[in-house]
């Protein structure tokens, strides 16, 4: 007999539980029973309490039951915050892009492309792995700098574009001290190169112009090296290389 009761103690728990999880279930919302207006507030609900999943859950509901409601823009871009807030960097991103492409001029675009772009911030890489989401996040920073001054994302979107462009100068950087260590001169010079004219905002710019310059000196492209010279010590005269380009200068002159 205790044996019989201890046995039903242990199961009482796990019975309560079920009985709990199953109320829950049929206490849950009945979006076929909703109205979409019904629907949408219950999502709004959700995103404000940080429920992220319900409230997914309520959009992908609206769209499907009503989609023809003026709801469903606010819902798709509802789908979207809640897989940010969720940090699911991927599926928040597909979603801000599918929004964009189906409206493009709607008045919180600004906000899908750096919600766009701070996906692929989030997904980067280091300098030695693949770079196609530190350039996907350089392309949607600079889209909204250049669209959307007078955006409360200007500020944000502009830092985070810096730290990127010098993330895709630092890999060039990278590769071309590689080719440097090897003597393959031609190769770490064209590395170089790309940092002179596509990163001369970064912190990159001044050792590029250098180690471009003496990159051409082992070409023998002596005119062209003078012209890298020339324009590191006009750019940085008390630069970290400034010193170095001077003794260049010297010897090409």
């Amino acid at each position: 007999m205790n044996t019989y009761r201890h046995g039903l103690l242990r199961v009482a728990p796990l019975v309560a539980a079920l009985a709990l999880l199953l109320l829950s279930a049929a206490c849950g919302p009945k979006f076929d029973q909703m109205t979409a207006q019904e629907i949408y507030d219950y999502g709004q609900k959700n995103m404000k309490e940080g429920s992220f999943q319900d409230a997914i859950d309520a959009y992908n509901a609206l769209i499907d039951l009503y989609p023809f409601s003026t709801y469903v823009t606010n819902a798709e871009l509802g789908v979207a915050d809640a897989h940010y807030g969720k940090r699911q960097w991927a599926e928040a991103q597909t979603a801000y892009d599918a929004f964009a492409k189906r409206h493009p001029n709607h008045e919180k675009i600004d906000h899908v492309i750096f919600r766009s772009g701070m996906c692929s911030y989030e997904q980067k890489m280091a300098m030695d792995r693949d770079q196609t989401q530190t350039e996907k996040a350089e392309t949607q920073f600079s889209q909204l700098v250049s669209r959307f001054p007078s955006s409360s994302y200007y500020d944000d979107a502009k830092k985070k574009l810096k730290d990127v462009r010098n993330d895709l100068a630092g890999r060039e950087r990278y590769i071309a001290r590689h080719y440097w260590r090897n003597d393959e001169y031609y190769a770490a010079f064209k590395r170089f190169e790309r940092i002179v004219q596509l990163y001369n905002d970064t912190d990159f710019y001044e050792e590029a112009l250098y180690y471009g310059a003496r990159c051409l000196v082992n070409l023998d492209e002596r005119t062209q090296a003078k012209r890298y010279v020339d324009m590191l010590l006009q750019r940085f005269p008390g630069g970290k290389f400034a010193g170095d380009a001077k003794k260049l200068a010297g010897q090409l002159n």
